[in-house]
């Protein structure tokens, strides 16, 4: 464990109300390396002896000591208390004691950026583990600092409580404490720490502390002492009995009316420590084979044991059996129950068939009858129109060769003043394997997965997948151009275009053409790419776009793919613009595509109620999504062509779940750091 370069002070004296001399420590036996007077407010009011972490250190005018190499233990005081001290105003700029006098100094004290306090714990360097046992017991345990966390007794072992600093100074065990019982921890992490040649261990770090454990921390030596006592005891109550008498009641009852609680915990902790002996483990057995009287104890519990388990035995199968003799009858009563709906079906099968004849016979003889009238009906026609020609010759006949010139009007009911309708052109579709086809092309090419390519098609009806990357513009335009064609409206943006209508507006984007397309026909996808949509503050046409084509201002079959880029002069997008988008990273490795326009894509806008099902027990996996959130996510995903994987279709998803979740909770998110302040 080590220090790792951090800088540690520890304060050695408070000059004032707000001025405190502290020391530099480095680990080893270099001791401390610098004084420092500091105003730190924290620092003075800790006091001495209160360890701290800085960062920043900084020197600004003050009169101080000049740096002291040959300083004492930074426990001790570094000015007698005796000595006559100066409270003069700060506007002399003068030392804070006389000694200061003394020695050579200039204008200047010390500001830090951050101060941590940190804790120490205590590991002797000079004495053995006993020793300090030993001292705590009588109170005199010695330790440079008034607030220690953690003192070591064992290698490895601490002492995290039962142990306070006294009136004196020194430290000794908690009244009531008891050595033969105290709880010791260890530590089971590496924590980042300092060791000092006055045996404090700082902890730059937390350090984590293992369950406390009961340790007799006395001396083997006492433990057997105390052993001995009450063997001499046992072997006096041995000599006293009577003959026929028994000794154990005889030792319980001078145990019980001469041995007060401290004899008792004393036999308690040499019975831990024999415990642990092996050889007396080894032959314990052997003893107790010996013992008439444990033996048959043995065989007592063995004879209850065997009782009870019987016992516990014979209770849990009449619970078995009587559980399936109640099942049986269950099971019974279910059959009785199948077998009249079997009866009851079979006689409701018969009715039906009956029922079923009588309706074929009842529908064959009226499709007889309607075939009959509708044949008298067709003669009666060809007769009517029969005769209306041949009244339309006759009439034909009587016609002069040359009639009159006379201008007829168009009867009233030809009259359409209205235009008439444009005839729409019927596009070529891709059908289900192009576009398959398709998206494995731009996925080679771009670099990104074909789920995320589905994923972005998917959304871009409903708000606007952002391609972040040096080379988002290029994809963003291959993709528009291999589903709408290579004169797909592509608008780049720029601080000039503020609204809408500048992007509409600019006759080389073809923007305005891909809004008339998409209101023309309806029923394919027109795609459209805005690229660089940082270069220019686009929170004045974003929100307009997404909600007029929400609400059917704008086609909804109008789908856009936008694109940011990651260097340049850009412009920061506030978070209630961020909602709108979805941000996906292109890799640099993107590559331009060829052309792959194979026809129009359809546009399917609503939600497919077939994959519906599967779209939510997919998403219902994550926690990302809300209630209202996992709906419209559910809806989405339904609308993923067939063959396509939910699941990897739906990772995109669940990731644009979690930026939207970001930026509700003003946190941090991968993507953020491209749209929020970015000014160049």
């Amino acid at each position: 464990m080590s220090g790792s370069g951090k800088t540690v002070f520890q304060v050695v004296k408070v000059l004032n109300h707000s001025a405190a001399l502290v020391a530099e420590l480095r680990a080893g036996n270099s001791g401390i390396v610098k004084l420092r007077e500091t105003r730190e407010p924290r620092m003075v009011l800790d006091g001495v002896g209160s360890l701290w972490l800085v960062t920043g250190e900084k020197d600004e005018p003050k009169q101080v000591l000049e740096d002291l190499e040959d300083l004492p233990d930074v426990s001790l005081p570094m000015i007698s208390h005796l000595s006559s001290s100066i409270r003069a105003s700060s506007e002399f700029e003068l030392p804070a004691n006389v000694e200061a006098f003394n020695l050579s100094g200039h204008f200047k004290t010390t500001t830090f950026v951050t101060v941590t306090r940190v804790l120490a714990a205590y590991s002797a360097r000079s004495i053995d583990f006993e020793e300090v046992v030993s001292r705590l017991r009588e109170g005199r345990l010695d330790i440079p600092s008034k607030e220690i966390i953690a003192i070591e007794i064992a290698q490895g072992e601490w002492l995290t409580s039962q142990f306070v600093r006294l009136h004196s100074g020194s430290y000794g065990l908690s009244p009531g404490a008891d050595p033969r019982a105290l709880p010791v921890k260890t530590i089971e992490n590496r924590p980042d720490s300092m060791r000092l040649s006055s045996g404090l261990l700082v902890f730059l770090s937390e350090p984590r502390w293992s369950i406390a454990t009961e340790k007799d921390v006395r001396p083997e030596r006492e433990v057997l002492e105390s052993a001995e006592r009450w063997l001499g005891r046992s072997k006096l109550a041995a000599d006293k009995a009577p003959e026929g008498g028994d000794v154990i009641d005889l030792l319980r009852h001078h145990v019980a009316t001469t041995v007060n609680e401290d004899e008792k915990a004393d036999i308690s902790a040499a019975a831990r420590l024999l415990a642990g002996r092996q050889s007396i483990l080894d032959i314990m057995p052997q003893i107790l084979a010996k013992d008439p009287a444990f033996q048959k104890r043995v065989q007592e519990f063995e004879l209850q044991e065997q009782e009870r388990l019987k016992e516990g035995l014979r209770s849990r199968v009449e619970a078995e059996i009587k559980a399936e003799k109640s099942r049986l009858v269950e099971i019974r009563a279910e059959i009785i129950e199948a077998e009249t709906r079997l009866a009851v079906a079979g006689q409701r099968e018969l009715l039906l068939r009956n029922e079923a004849e009588k309706h074929d016979e009842v529908m064959k003889a009226r499709i007889a009858e309607a075939a009959s009238q509708l044949q008298g009906t067709a003669a009666a026609q060809g007769d009517h129109l029969r005769r209306e020609l041949d009244e339309l010759r006759d009439l034909v006949l009587q016609i002069p060769s040359h009639p009159p010139s006379v201008v007829l009007s168009p009867p009233l009911e030809l009259r359409n003043d209205d235009a008439a309708p444009t005839e729409r052109i019927a596009e070529p579709t891709a059908d289900q394997d192009a576009r398959r086809s398709i998206v494995v092309g731009l996925s080679s090419m771009t670099g990104l997965t074909q789920a995320d390519l589905i994923a972005i098609l998917l959304k871009s009806t409903d708000e606007v997948p952002v391609l972040i990357g040096e080379k988002a513009a290029g994809v963003a335009a291959d993709v528009v151009a291999a589903i709408g064609g290579t004169d797909s409206a592509v608008a780049f943006c720029d601080p000039s275009r503020i609204s809408w209508q500048d992007l509409m507006r600019d006759e080389t984007s073809g923007l305005s053409a891909a809004v008339a397309k998409a209101k023309a026909n309806p029923d394919i996808l027109v795609p459209i790419a805005i690229c660089g949509i940082t270069n220019g503050p686009c929170e004045y046409w974003l929100p307009q776009f997404v909600e007029s084509r929400r609400v059917g201002r704008l086609p909804r079959n109008i789908a856009i793919v936008a694109s940011a880029g990651v260097d340049g002069s850009r412009v920061s997008v506030p978070d209630s613009v961020l909602r709108f988008l979805m941000p996906i990273e292109v890799p640099d490795s993107a590559k331009p595509v060829r052309r792959l326009f194979a026809g129009s894509w359809p546009a399917e806008l609503d939600a497919n109620r077939a994959n519906l099902a599967d779209a939510l027990d997919v998403l219902s996996q994550s926690e990302a999504f809300e209630n209202g959130a996992l709906q419209r996510a559910a809806k989405t995903l339904s609308r993923s062509p067939p063959g396509v994987e939910m699941t990897a279709v739906a990772k995109l998803l669940v990731q644009h779940a979690k930026w939207l979740a970001s930026i509700s909770g003003n946190g941090q998110y991968e993507f953020k750091n491209h749209f929020k302040n970015i000014e160049g």
